[in-house]
């Protein structure tokens, strides 16, 4: 019942477009006429999404990151992790066609790029890809980036664009969940990371967040105004979002 309530407020968004960007990858492109009056200005902003109920599914509430927006056009696109058809998202985004209906709510605030660092790092598995995406074009070229990213494999590596001097370590999962396997701690601790004059994002597997987190803090003394951390997911548990 509180799903219906919740579906009435929800703008009804209609597919346009949809692109594998790697083979874990979907890019949904969403259109409606109410998206010209949103704003959505900073990198990272998220919205809840209300899949259909299925046959194995009920109908059920997810959060997702912004990939793109277009106020002119009316148009946003999201991108689905593909992991087969099990849960609510994965599911839809692999039956998705042009002319699909998809509730939406309107985007909620993210947090703001503090272009006076000199620094900038990113960490996450494919969960963080749209945000870290959104983050690196904001940066300035006069700027250093570095981006530790857990994928798959090496086919699901996905091009970054920025004009920041950016160096992407780029870890691979192989037969197991990306963001759980202890990579990303470990290549965080070897990179020895300078923390003053800097700017972290760090987000994913929500045991893999509050683990680097708490090395970024305690160990390296990093300041906590400068991170920004979220655990998108956690290993075992449906719909699990925390928001940094």
């Amino acid at each position: 019942m509180l799903l219906d309530l919740l579906k009435g407020l929800m703008i009804p968004a209609t597919v346009i477009g949809i692109e594998d960007i790697t083979p874990h990858m979907r890019r949904v492109t969403l259109s409606h006429e109410k998206f010209r009056r949103l704003e959505v200005k900073q990198p990272g902003q998220w919205l809840s999404i209300l899949f259909p109920a299925t046959a194995g599914n009920k109908q059920q509430n997810r959060a997702y990151t912004i990939r793109a927006f277009d106020a002119e056009k009316g148009t946003m696109a999201i991108d689905f992790a593909l992991h087969g058809d099990l849960g609510c998202a994965s599911g839809w985004a692999l039956r998705a066609r042009a002319g699909d209906i998809l509730h939406l709510s309107k985007p909620r605030p993210s947090f703001d790029v503090d272009l006076g660092k000199h620094r900038y790092v990113l960490i996450g598995d494919p969960s963080f890809l749209p945000a870290a995406n959104e983050i690196l074009a904001t940066l300035p070229e006069s700027v250093d980036a570095s981006a530790f990213i857990e994928v798959a494999d090496a086919a699901d590596e996905q091009l970054l664009s920025t004009r920041a001097n950016l160096t992407v370590n780029w870890l691979h999962a192989h037969d197991r969940s990306p963001g759980t396997t202890g990579q990303l701690e470990q290549e965080v601790r070897r990179a020895n990371l300078q923390v003053e004059d800097c700017q972290i994002w760090l987000a994913g597997e929500s045991s893999m967040v509050r683990t680097i987190r708490k090395y970024l803090l305690t160990e390296l003394g990093l300041s906590r105004s400068a991170l920004h951390a979220a655990g998108y997911w956690k290993l075992g548990a449906a719909g699990h979002r925390e928001r940094g």
